[in-house]
């Protein structure tokens, strides 16, 4: 269960899924919010939460729950079971008269602090039409109020995997259209692993380096190789050790092809330094300082990507 998981440390990374089916990445810092439609749910309750928690969202506010996603679902079934069903929609009239309970009555309910469950189990009682419709109809009516008035959402520390599936839901060209399988088969063929020295040329903010890295576990060296200058992202939303970063070197292709072309030439100076068990591989960042010993001989790396 959700108990057992290693607690959500404030700074880090979430992956939030809410029960609309949506899911976000959200950084947990005091004060933080997470947009959901025009709501703003406010995200402190999840710090020190552990890892795959549910909470349902009541008025804008995040409650912990300790029941799994499966068992959420589980309540619209069960609602909609209660009071029995009919064999045919065909002798229901949809006048719009059937619900009693109004907008209004509603928002009196949640005022006084009713659950999401409570108003959808009232919402079922007060229509005059509930009752007579299918067990499909009842489940598929309350499913639709559940929507609005029964929302709840997970948050788990992201994984490469889950980042993909992300985008592969809402936004496919910011992984180049990659799928979860594609990237578990493409991590399995690189042979990826402690002391390997690994040379990436990744397109999908660091989705790909990140994975990889986790898989060095700080030992051995990623040369993250790129055309317009290094774009790591993931490395933050993976929540990733210093440990674990601290094998990343970052390069674009011109400087490795000119680093490659100066040691098959047997040259001595590379950018005004030295070139001797490799070339100088600089950390494309604003204000990093030159890192030593990386080499970058793409014939000396295994190829990922």
């Amino acid at each position: 269960g959700a108990s057992t998981m290693a607690a959500i440390q404030e700074g880090s990374w979430v992956l939030l899924t809410l029960s609309s089916g949506e899911k976000q990445l959200a950084r947990l810092r005091r004060g933080a919010v997470a947009r959901s439609g025009r709501a703003r749910i406010k995200l402190d309750p999840i710090i020190g939460a552990p890892s795959g928690g549910l909470f349902l969202v009541h008025d804008n506010e995040l409650i912990y729950d300790e029941r799994t996603s499966e068992e959420m679902d589980e309540v619209v079934a069960r609602i909609a079971g209660e009071g029995g069903s009919g064999s045919s929609n065909a002798q229901l009239v949809d006048d719009g008269l059937a619900q009693s309970l109004d907008a209004a009555q509603i928002k009196r309910l949640k005022t006084n602090g009713a659950s999401g469950e409570e108003v959808l189990r009232a919402l079922a009682t007060s229509s005059k039409t509930f009752a007579g419709k299918t067990a499909f109809s009842q489940e598929k009516y309350l499913k639709k109020k559940a929507k609005k008035h029964m929302q709840w959402l997970t948050a788990s520390a992201p994984t490469a995997l889950s980042i993909v599936d992300m985008h592969t839901a809402k936004s496919p060209e910011k992984v180049l259209g990659l799928r979860r399988d594609t990237l578990s088969i493409l991590l399995s063929l690189s042979n990826a692993q402690p002391h390997a020295r690994v040379l990436v040329l990744d397109g999908m903010q660091g989705l790909l380096i990140g994975a990889i890295a986790q898989r060095l576990g700080g030992d051995g060296a990623l040369l993250a190789a790129n055309v317009h200058g290094p774009s790591l992202g993931a490395l933050e939303w993976l929540n990733l050790s210093a440990r674990t970063i601290g094998v990343v070197r970052s390069c674009t292709l011109l400087k490795l092809l000119a680093a490659q072309i100066a040691l098959e030439n047997g040259a001595k100076v590379q950018n005004g330094a030295k070139v001797e068990n490799g070339a100088k591989v600089t950390r494309e960042k604003e204000g990093a300082a030159p890192v030593e010993g990386a080499e970058a001989g793409a014939g000396a790396a295994h190829g990922a990507g």
